[in-house]
C-alpha cells in the first residue's frame, strides 16, 4: 500500500473556521465551537486520506528569522484575537486526545516546518498532502509526491495546475513572486510589474540573475522598471522561499497515524 504524509497546517485550518463563526458573540463559546469543528475538519480529513503518518503544524509565537531579515514581513496584517490565541495549546491537545501528534519549533513559521517534512517525506518516496490555502506551497509542487489540498474549497493543486494558475512551472514561482511581490506577507516586487509584465520577462529569462544578466534583451520600458532592483529581487526571493532543509529533530516514525478506537 502506498505510504502516506498528511500535513495540516493548524493555524491556517483554524483561524478559517474561527472566521466563519463570527457571528458567535460569546468569544468563549466561539473558540469552543471552533474547536469541535476543527476535530471534525481533521476526522474527516483522516477519512478522506487513509495517512500513514499525520501531523498538525503550529507556527511559534514571535518573531522568525524573516522578521530579522526584513522587519516589515507581515506588517499590518489583522493581528489574532486573544481569545483565540490563549486557546491554541487546548487545540493542540484535543487533537493529540484525537491521536494526531502536533509540531511547534521557536522561532519557525510553520510553513517552513511543512516544506521540510513534505520535501523529505518525498526523498523517502512518500507522497505528502499539505492541507492549507496558503498560495506558498505551491513552490514544492514541481514533485509530484508533493500535493496540496484546499479543505474549504475541496480542491487539490499538482504540478500540473500551476502554470494554468500562474503561467510558470512551480519552481519558477519564487522568482516569478521576487517580482510581483506578495501582498499578503508585505514583501514587495519590482513597482510597475505585475503578472503579466513577470512572465513577459519570465519567458525570455527564468531566474533573477539571468533577468539582470540580460536587461539589454528587453525593451526600455521593461529596463527602465527593473533598475536598481536586483538587490531588493534577491531579498524578496529568500523571503518567499520556503526552507526546506529544518533540523526539526522528528522521526517519521513518531508521526505514525494510529485512528482513534471508537468504543
Amino acid at each position: 500500500m502506498e505510504k502516506k504524509l498528511l500535513i495540516i497546517d493548524g493555524l491556517n485550518l483554524i483561524r478559517r473556521l474561527y472566521a466563519a463563526l463570527e457571528s458567535e458573540q460569546d468569544s468563549v463559546r466561539r473558540v469552543e465551537r471552533t474547536q469541535s469543528i476543527a476535530v471534525e475538519a481533521l476526522a474527516k480529513l483522516t477519512h478522506q486520506f487513509q495517512p500513514s503518518y499525520a501531523v498538525v503544524v503550529f507556527d511559534s509565537n514571535g518573531k522568525t528569522w524573516r522578521h530579522r531579515v526584513y522587519p516589515d514581513y507581515k506588517l499590518g496584517r489583522v493581528p489574532m484575537d486573544d481569545s483565540l490565541l490563549e486557546s491554541l495549546p487546548d487545540f493542540a491537545r484535543v487533537f493529540r486526545f484525537n491521536h494526531l501528534p502536533c509540531l511547534r519549533m521557536e522561532g519557525w513559521e510553520a510553513d517552513d516546518l511543512i516544506a521540510t517534512l513534505a520535501v523529505k517525506a518525498a526523498s523517502h518516496n512518500i507522497k505528502s498532502y499539505i492541507v492549507s490555502t496558503d498560495k506558498g506551497f505551491t513552490q514544492l509542487l514541481d514533485d509530484e509526491r508533493v500535493l496540496q489540498y484546499d479543505y474549504f474549497a475541496k480542491l487539490g493543486y499538482d504540478k500540473v495546475w500551476v502554470p494554468g494558475k500562474y503561467g510558470v512551472e512551480p519552481h519558477q514561482l519564487v522568482d516569478y513572486w521576487a517580482l510581483v511581490g506578495d501582498t499578503t506577507n508585505r514583501i514587495p516586487g519590482i513597482k510597475g510589474i505585475g503578472p503579466k509584465t513577470a512572465l513577459t520577462i519570465m519567458h525570455s529569462f527564468s531566474t533573477i540573475e539571468e533577468i539582470y544578466a540580460n536587461l539589454s534583451f528587453f525593451s526600455e520600458r521593461i529596463q527602465s522598471l527593473l533598475a536598481g532592483g536586483y538587490e531588493q529581487c534577491l531579498q524578496s526571493r529568500s523571503l518567499v522561499a520556503l526552507k526546506t532543509d529544518v533540523d526539526i529533530g522528528v522521526r517519521l516514525s513518531q508521526l505514525r497515524y494510529h485512528p482513534r478506537k471508537v468504543e
